[in-house]
């Protein structure tokens, strides 16, 4: 039992001595595994085939050790042009990518899609950033590999513990202001054939922070109240390297995660509460020879979420139960030619006091794809394609064709075209008052294209990327008043997303020195071109929380064993109603982290600080939702053990 304020939350979970102990014992597979033993290969090629033609972005260890106690999404939101829709900190985060909504945006955990069957979407403030060792983006649309819901793009984050490392324990410890305390321990134990990582972590946070109210000229800086958090959970890896032809890898990630809700006015009394537990077990067997390769998966994802407010007297509890199960095959059918066959099983189940008794959703989905490499690897192309049935209602045929071609030596081309879809919700479908079970899936097309640059010379080091896209989405699913004003979700809109993105970073490294610049901006206009909705004013208007710009950017200096990271972003006005008459003010955001390293016989040791909106500028993401001034971090690392190079 835990409690936050002066509320106990009667969590009813008893099985959590059981939970635990399954959370030692397995863990989830990894789609991008890589295991070298006597020169064979045993990995997955999925990702191969997605990101084909596709801008991808990943996130330099570096600048994530950076963010190491903080969420995803705050990594993210300081790092790519993804606008990250944040209620404030420990509060509901979800991306807008590419223009998108949180439900077209998968994220996928060792290759499993985190998107909760009822709500459509994943929350990226619950996901502690150090818990992954690879943060990839994918930019466009991958329906056909990825399933239901990549659409804008897809969020790939995956474990890359080795082989034959030796034994290593790694401790980080974090406090700052508004009472935030953060620990992580991370024990990681690898073999020849055998590899445990252990990672178990907390955070936690009063989360009472001051703030700017630039309407009340008597009284401007107030203090948040009701906005406690405390997060705590652990992700375990077995793998296990049964010959050099086979591999098996096992997961899980137990996380329990409690937060009280501030009121819409902040400084009213508020008493509502939120917990989201979750237990999500992945396992993984590959096969590999000369030219076949073949993956077998499966994957239960149990999500939990309680909600009470005791002054309208309300409680609600929802559960979903999701399994997935899957094989895929890779045959090198000839010297420059791959085909990928898969078999895709998923069904979810879920009860909630809004629904008429437990509810399902389950689908079958067979995909196919080919990848061709032409002219000494200088142009590769792939052509993949998806036929799926669901329980409720038809989805045709999705695919994608891409290619990417080295037009010079440092210059490469891309271009992907894909058909893209979303299914409803369970929530969408079943919710009462206001679910319609008549509703159809989300789907339209996608165009993309990107040229990248990118050269060595002597000491410095230089990349320059541009893309556009262009996407098309029609029956797009909008919540609207329905009978007695209860809304109910239609099909009622074609939106067209389209827009720019550069990226430019340079360093420079002479020595124990190290200088870099990185930066990044996005334009994106997502615009209602058609809606059926009765006296509507949004045609040709912005979605709304959809910024048109975005900039981000940081500067970084490195010497022996010091350095200095500078970031900052500019997020441009959004608009917080359909018709566009109403928004939020642009706003800038800084923040300054200092690291000092040392090295001891067997340990090493890092402190870190860190400076958050160092400008103290007053500003929201959300409206009625503050952000806080001026806040501080320290911490330290320490690393130890016989590890092994």
């Amino acid at each position: 039992m835990k409690v936050i304020g002066n509320r106990r939350f009667a969590y009813g979970l008893n099985v959590m001595p059981w939970l635990l102990f399954c959370g030692l014992l397995t863990q989830g597979l990894n789609a991008q595994d890589i295991v070298a033993l006597n020169s064979v290969e045993v990995f997955a090629k999925k990702i191969n085939f997605s990101q084909t033609g596709k801008k991808t972005e990943i996130i330099d260890s570096t600048i994530k050790q950076q963010f190491g106690l903080n969420s995803l999404a705050e990594l993210l939101s300081f790092n790519t042009p993804i606008f990250i829709k944040s209620y404030g900190s420990g509060a509901l985060a979800t991306t807008a990518f590419r223009g998108g909504n949180a439900s077209q945006t998968a994220v996928l955990w060792n290759g499993f899609n985190l998107q909760n069957a009822m709500l459509g979407q994943s929350d990226l403030s619950l996901m502690p950033a150090i818990l992954f060792d690879d943060v990839e983006l994918e930019y466009g649309g991958s329906s056909s590999l990825w399933g239901s819901g990549a659409v804008g793009g897809s969020i790939h984050l995956n474990s890359k513990n080795k082989f034959n490392q030796g034994f290593v324990t790694t401790v980080n410890a974090g406090a700052g202001s508004f009472g935030l305390c953060n620990g992580f321990i991370h024990g990681l134990i690898s073999k020849k054939r055998f590899v445990s990582s252990t990672k178990l972590y907390l955070n936690r946070s009063n989360n009472n922070f001051l703030y700017g109210d630039s309407l009340d000229k008597e009284q401007p800086l107030k203090t948040q109240k009701n906005a406690a958090y405390n997060f705590r959970g652990m992700m375990q890896e077995f793998k296990f390297m049964i010959n050099p032809k086979q591999l098996l890898v096992v997961n899980s990630w137990l996380n329990s995660n409690q937060r009280r809700l501030p009121a819409i006015n902040p400084s009213a009394e508020s008493k509502t509460y939120q917990l989201d537990a979750s237990l999500k077990l992945t396992a993984n067997w590959s096969y590999v020879k000369t030219k076949f390769r073949s993956i077998a998966r499966g994957a239960v994802f149990y999500d939990q979420i309680q909600y009470s407010d005791s002054l309208i007297s309300l409680f609600d509890k929802s559960k979903v139960r999701t399994v997935m199960a899957e094989n895929e095959n890779f045959f090198h059918w000839a010297k420059n030619q791959q085909l990928h066959v898969g078999l895709n099983f998923s069904s979810s189940s879920a009860t909630s006091s809004n629904y008429d008794g437990q509810r399902s959703m389950s689908r079958v989905s067979l995909l196919a794809g080919n990848r061709s490499v032409f002219f000494n690897g200088r142009f590769v192309t792939c052509l993949s394609a998806r036929s799926e049935y669901i329980s409720v209602g038809a989805l045709p045929l999705t695919g994608n064709v891409s290619a990417e071609y080295h037009l010079f030596k440092n210059v490469i081309t891309k271009i992907n075209v894909a058909k893209v879809y979303r299914q409803p919700t369970l929530n969408d479908l079943y919710w009462l008052p206001g679910g319609n079970s008549e509703l159809k899936p989300e789907q339209g097309f996608t165009f993309e294209g990107e040229i990248n640059y990118r050269k060595d010379a002597n000491a410095f080091s230089f990349f320059v990327s541009g893309a556009a896209f262009s996407r098309k989405i029609n029956n797009w699913i909008l919540w609207v008043p329905g009978n007695n004003g209860n809304p109910s979700p239609l099909n009622i809109q074609q939106v067209w997303s389209r827009g720019t993105e550069t990226n430019f970073k340079v360093t420079y490294t002479k020595n124990k020195l190290k200088l870099g610049f990185n930066l990044s901006s996005a334009y994106v206009l997502s615009t209602v071109e058609s809606n059926r909705q009765e006296n509507s004013d949004n045609l040709k208007r912005q979605l709304i929380y959809t910024p048109r710009y975005t900039v981000n950017g940081h500067v970084f200096v490195s010497y022996k064993n010091i350095s200095l990271f500078y970031f900052h972003q500019y997020i441009g006005y959004r608009f917080t109603s359909s018709d566009n008459l109403i928004w939020l003010n642009p706003y800038q955001l800084s923040s300054i982290k200092l690291n000092y390293n040392i090295k001891l016989r067997g340990i090493n040791l890092s402190l870190f600080a860190a400076c958050n909106n160092c400008l103290n500028n007053s500003y929201t993401i959300i409206a009625a939702r503050p952000m806080p001034l001026r806040n501080y971090e320290l911490g330290l690392s320490i690393r130890f053990g016989n590890n092994k190079k």
